[in-house]
């Protein structure tokens, strides 16, 4: 194994012998020279020589009235020869190199894994504050303590770590939890009526509830007490009633009655496409290239982007094409037909009521009237809700 390896390297070339092999063979070992590989190809006798050795023997095989052809050059000399004589080969496979490992300092696409509440692009602005995007190089990425300022700019995250796994980055995050509020266990209060109701549930977390379910109930009514008084079972051993004075915590569901009353116009202002205009942009590792002549827009437009990213057997690489499109607007007025009017109606109602019913609240059943006059549609409706009418209402002790 050593012997051939050490041949390769050194090459050789296999040569034919037309005439007495025999007496060649013989008189190329008098003189020292070193010939291996003998055998038979054709029924001419073949051997292997290096390649300055080959030149020694063409005064042997005058002398021996026989001729050489030599049938297959091996070896790295003549594999260097064959390549530098494509030196556009050679120049373009170290400029590949040169390449590969210039891209392989940068960061070819960015993800984040991990989040719940937040968005991707939260992370992803933070991340690019902390030296973390398409394009950054590699080693001035881990130096500059990424984690530590995207913590910074996200203080709800608990936890962060910048993963590499060659050209591309992740963000990993964990959320944490928000703080509880810390309730106040020495205060004194009542929990009250905020509207009229027929209660559908309740739930007394801290204190006693004082109305029952499908009872009707007034504004101001005392719906759990935080302050009571036990009242005594007259047949029981106790003498002395339990006494509670606290703060009263729970829910109160009540099913009520809402009227909401909305007016919308007949004519609205909307903007008209008065024109186009596209650009596109090269981006290779964060660097924007225009790829033609960009001027600055100016007025009320709608703008949207079409981007296309190179793939590789699935792998995105960090080039892009973007194509800006800019579609020019002007204000014009429009007069809405009825069908419009009602739909615009009634987004109109779904707002007031999103706005003006608490947090949680459903709307049961509602009754709709729509006006039309003098160019305006009025809606008004008359809801059946499930909201939140518990008010805690604190107990001045002086």
């Amino acid at each position: 194994m050593i012997e051939r390896i050490y041949h390769w390297l050194s090459g050789y070339v296999e040569f034919r012998v037309e005439g007495d092999g025999a007496r060649l063979f013989t008189m190329a070992a008098k003189r020292g020279m070193g010939l291996w590989g003998f055998g038979r190809s054709e029924g001419k006798a073949v051997a292997r020589v290096k390649p300055g050795g080959y030149k020694r023997l063409r005064p042997l095989f005058r002398r021996c009235g026989s001729s050489g052809r030599i049938t297959r050059k091996r070896g790295l000399p003549f594999q260097f020869m064959r390549l530098w004589a494509r030196k556009g080969l050679i120049l373009g496979a170290f400029l590949g190199i040169a390449l590969f490992r210039f891209l392989s300092g940068f960061v070819w696409g960015v993800s984040v894994s991990g989040i719940e509440d937040l968005l991707p692009s939260q992370v992803l602005e933070a991340a690019m504050e902390g030296g973390v995007y398409v394009g950054a190089d590699r080693e001035s990425m881990r130096a500059g303590n990424p984690e530590g300022i995207i913590q910074t700019l996200l203080p709800e995250l608990s936890w962060v770590s910048v993963n590499t796994d060659g050209c591309f980055a992740e963000v990993a995050v964990k959320e944490g939890t928000k703080k509880p509020e810390i309730e106040d266990k020495e205060e004194l209060s009542n929990i009250v009526a905020l509207r009229a109701g027929k209660i559908v549930k309740i739930e007394a977390r801290e204190g006693r509830p004082e109305v029952k379910l499908g009872e009707p109930v007034t504004p101001g009514q005392l719906l759990i007490a935080g302050l009571y008084e036990e009242e005594l079972d007259p047949w029981g051993s106790r003498t002395e009633p339990y006494r509670r004075a606290g703060a009263a915590r729970g829910s109160v569901i009540a099913e009520t009655v809402r009227e909401f009353t909305v007016q919308v116009s007949g004519t609205i202002e909307e903007p008209v496409e008065t024109g186009r205009r596209s650009s596109l942009w090269l981006e290779v590792l964060g660097v924007r290239v225009p790829l033609g002549l960009t001027a600055k827009s100016q007025g009320d437009m709608r703008v949207w982007y079409d981007r296309w990213q190179a793939n590789v057997l699935g792998t995105p690489l960090p080039i892009t094409v973007e194509r800006r499109t800019e579609a020019f607007l002007e204000i014009g007025k429009r007069a809405l037909n009825e069908e419009e009017l009602k739909a615009a109606a009634l987004r109109k109602l779904r707002e007031a009521q999103r706005t003006e019913l608490p947090k949680g609240s459903s709307v049961k059943e509602e009754e709709l009237e729509f006006y039309f006059s003098d160019g305006l549609c009025i809606l008004s409706a008359r809801c059946r809700c499930w909201e939140e009418i518990g008010l805690v209402q604190k107990i001045l002790v002086e």
